[in-house]
């Protein structure tokens, strides 16, 4: 290996480095993470609709208490080989052919708001 190749190596495996990290960073700042705990007491429900848009359920109870809903996150279905014996894809017999399916729950946000409009509490919900 020359000193001009090895040069050339060495900076771009510092600038693929530097592109790592700086994918990283930002994926990092970008995740969405809510810090709910400081919200309490202080996040409305006019702020959670501008945030999310409008609830996919609200419920008020007789106290003028307000839960809503929202869908953070769609449920996964997916399917795995499995062990098995039949017909295969291509019509020869072998092993294959049979496969697990699997699926990832729901994800919900439930937020509860007080009379005044304010958070009191927040879950995470699978279903």
């Amino acid at each position: 290996m020359t000193r001009s190749h090895r040069a050339w190596h060495g900076a771009v495996s510092r600038w693929l480095a530097v592109g790592c990290l700086a994918w990283i960073v930002a994926g990092c700042a970008a995740s969405g993470r809510v810090d709910w705990p400081s919200r309490v007491g202080s996040y409305t429900y006019d702020d959670s609709v501008k945030e999310f848009g409008p609830p996919l359920r609200k419920e008020t109870t007789s106290d003028g208490t307000q839960v809503a809903e929202w869908l953070l996150q769609n449920g996964q279905v997916y399917s795995t080989p499995g062990p098995g014996f039949g017909m295969g894809y291509w019509g020869r017999w072998g092993w294959g052919g049979a496969m697990n399916v699997n699926s990832t729950p729901d994800l919900y946000l439930q937020l509860q708001f007080g009379p005044d409009a304010k958070l009191r509490t927040w879950k995470r919900l699978h279903k």
